[in-house]
């Protein structure tokens, strides 16, 4: 059994409802989303009201988080610049933030002119590519400090970088974007609420969160403290008193790509509770168990080959891979041009073709995935260590 029948002392941060362990989480060494390793242990719950996975959001995670902001270093493996999403089977890539632009154009008319607040921007990699399909619009940054105050506010049509609570900010804006953003917020149905009156007449909201239902990896990261699938930031969004617009799976591989609009009235209460909602619970129940068999079986895999092997990708599924293995792993592979050549936890980050002959590697993605990803990369001499299979049907 995953979930053991004792309930957690704090509440739920959804829709308050009682938490349950998961079992065997404590067993994994959790890292960062900014990708380093954190430390073994921590907490990992489920809501029996709400069916949401989540960290308890205690002194304790909220002590934590602070310290792994104070030492973030967004997109470190590639020196600052964005991570590409590539298609599994050509390879083709683009950064999120390309692909972002992109969905918005293709499914709004946007004017030629407005106001774009992006929340949690980063160094900017969001504004950058809005900023260069919509030149004319004037944009601002959020940010927990002013650390890349100078690189943000040099793109061309931002104001300013913001630094501090939306709250103290005074203007209002066509398009707010949360990109990565809402599964670090606790309470998140609150803060988009107060969302509203930062937004002008019309405006709509564009949030981007890991999928946990394609993304076992996601409960890994220690500062997440919401693991959203479909039907939970859906819950969250009305919540708030906001509609789905547009909500896509997957658009960009593991991740929800979501547009939401106020709703009328001004309304928020927690949602009722129903059998739906148990059915739901117990889906995601299983889910966890497929989840966390998957990351053992991952560990167990790599034990399981005499020698060292390599880690193809160098995001959060590698970063905790080599480190749980310590020093089996001696590089990692890469297909993004911005990661070759550098250095990751101290090893080498090498393209495909760069591998020598006879190793093995670990494909850390789901089955489906990483079958088509060791197809299109079939002709190199090494031996591609894929997942077993996972069966994802909660959405």
């Amino acid at each position: 059994m995953v979930m053991e029948n004792e309930y957690f002392e704090s509440n739920c941060h959804i829709c308050g409802g009682n938490l349950s362990h998961i079992a065997s989480f404590s067993n994994f060494l959790q890292v960062t989303s900014d990708c380093r390793p954190w430390k073994t242990g921590g907490s990992l719950v489920l809501c029996q009201s709400c069916g949401t996975v989540q960290k308890p959001v205690t002194e304790i995670y909220l002590k934590e988080a602070e310290i792994i902001y104070a030492q973030y270093e967004i997109y470190s493996q590639s020196g600052g610049v964005e991570q590409s999403a590539f298609d599994s089977i050509t390879g083709a890539a683009k950064s999120r933030s390309t692909k972002l632009v992109e969905w918005l154009t293709t499914n709004w008319n946007l004017p030629s002119t407005g106001k774009l607040l992006d929340i949690g921007c980063g160094n900017g990699a969001f504004l950058r590519a809005f900023g260069s399909t919509y030149p004319k619009w004037l944009m601002t940054g959020l940010e927990l400090n002013d650390r890349n105050r100078e690189v943000v506010e040099a793109i061309s049509g931002v104001q300013s970088l913001h630094v501090g609570s939306i709250e103290s900010l005074q203007d209002k804006f066509n398009v707010i974007s949360l990109i990565h953003a809402l599964e670090h917020i606790p309470d998140p149905s609150s803060f988009l609420h107060g969302l509203k009156e930062k937004l002008l007449p019309g405006g709509i909201l564009l949030i981007e969160v890991p999928n946990l239902r394609t993304s076992p990896f996601d409960i890994l990261i220690a500062d997440h403290c919401t693991h959203f699938t479909s039907t939970i930031l859906s819950k969250v969004v009305d919540r708030a008193n906001f509609s789905v617009i547009r909500l896509d799976q997957d658009y960009i591989p593991k991740e929800l790509t979501v547009a939401i609009e106020v709703k009328n009235g001004s309304g928020f209460s927690l949602q009722p509770q129903s059998d739906d909602n148990q059915e739901y619970t117990q889906n995601t129940h299983t889910l966890l168990h497929q989840h966390i068999n998957y990351l053992q079986s991952l560990l167990d895999l790599a034990k399981s080959v005499p020698g060292n092997v390599g880690i193809l990708g160098t995001s959060i599924a590698g970063t905790w891979l080599a480190e749980s293995l310590h020093n089996k792993v001696k590089f990692f592979l890469d297909e993004d041009p911005s990661r070759i050549g550098r250095y990751h936890l101290k090893r080498p980050i090498i393209s495909p073709d760069a591998v020598e002959d006879g190793y093995s590697v670990l494909v850390p993605l789901p089955h489906a995935i990483a079958v088509k990803v060791a197809k299109r990369l079939s002709h190199l001499n090494c031996e591609f260590l894929l997942p077993s299979g996972l069966n994802l049907e909660v959405n």
